[in-house]
């Protein structure tokens, strides 16, 4: 099967190869992101330290990652309205502390056999503030003296106090993956396409096009990915399109806009079969691409003055009736 030569098309190829290429470096990537993350939320678990030792401690006791074997049936001693979690006076066989939990966790503590099968919870250590400290005090004030005895720090159980343990990767995670896949499918889809169209073509028509495309009146547009030879519209840009000056019936202008801004243009093309294709989308920003674009649209307007210029209701009419007939 005969193939194209022409450097500029060879690029065009190379290039849709980098995108599937990318597309699986940033899924590699992602995926090993995702094996972080999920490595920092399993060993949280690891590396909690015990509660009570950290109370005992010359450590940093905020923002710890801690756990504490609860061997009493924890003391209700605070709600917060419309919120599931409560603050508890908890226990292990030494020392009694403030724990902010769900009632979910309060529940799997609240058994019998507690004492000789401890609970275990884990959380973030917080700084109580003197309020929770007080109320603390209250609930036990016939045991004990110093308000300062359930330290400075709490510990927070609740299902959102670890939640930032692997977030970052695990968002980076997510990011990676959406990236990746979006770039491995629309390489793929982009290659798929040209391979399907090449294969269409008989080898008359692709020595042809490579014979107007290596010749030197041939424009190529690195930037849209267009080449105008003396015959034929080639447009990379998307799908692989191939287009007769001579089949063009309508050609009229796209705006996209940010915030209500014209930001970019592209050239709308129908057929005589009646179908559309977009090229040559450019940021017009610049004086530079906008004189570019003017390029693209004259040139092909210059090869068939039959061409229905412009988006009007009128062409938009006459064009209807030239694809039907």
């Amino acid at each position: 099967m005969k193939k194209f030569t022409n450097q500029n098309v060879l690029k065009e190829i190379k290039n849709i190869n980098k995108i599937i290429i990318i597309g699986i470096i940033i899924l590699v990537f992602g995926i090993a992101l995702g094996l972080w993350g999920g490595y920092e939320i399993d060993k949280t678990s690891e590396n909690a330290k015990s509660f009570s030792e950290l109370l005992l401690s010359d450590e940093e006791k905020e923002n710890q990652i801690a756990k504490l074997d609860v061997t009493h049936v924890p003391y209700q001693f605070a709600v917060q309205d419309g919120n599931d979690n409560s603050y508890y006076i908890v226990m292990d066989e030494d020392y009694m502390y403030v724990a902010y939990m769900p009632t979910s966790t309060f529940n799997s503590l609240n058994r019998e056999d507690i004492s000789e099968n401890p609970g275990k919870i884990e959380g973030m250590t917080k700084l109580a503030t003197r309020e929770i400290k007080e109320l603390a005090v209250e609930a036990y004030n016939d045991a004990i003296e110093d308000d300062n005895y359930f330290g400075s720090v709490y510990l927070d159980a609740s299902e959102d106090a670890l939640l930032d343990v692997g977030s970052l990767q695990m968002t980076g995670c997510m990011i990676c993956l959406i990236i990746g896949l979006a770039s491995l499918l629309t390489g793929i889809i982009k290659k798929v396409h040209f391979n399907i169209s090449v294969k269409k073509m008989d080898e008359d028509l692709i020595e042809k096009l490579d014979n107007e495309m290596n010749d030197t009146d041939a424009f190529y547009y690195e930037k849209t990915h267009l080449y105008l030879t003396k015959n034929y519209i080639i447009n990379f840009q998307g799908r692989f399109k191939v287009i007769e000056y001579r089949d063009v019936i309508w050609m009229y202008a796209m705006n996209y806009r940010t915030n209500g801004i014209k930001t970019s243009q592209s050239i709308n093309i129908m057929d005589v079969k009646g179908k559309v294709t977009s090229i040559a989308t450019i940021n017009i920003v610049t004086k530079e691409k906008k004189e570019v674009y003017d390029e693209i649209w004259n040139t092909i307007a210059s090869k068939n003055t039959n061409i229905l210029l412009g988006y009007t209701k009128e062409n938009a009419e006459t064009a209807k009736t030239m694809k039907e007939n």
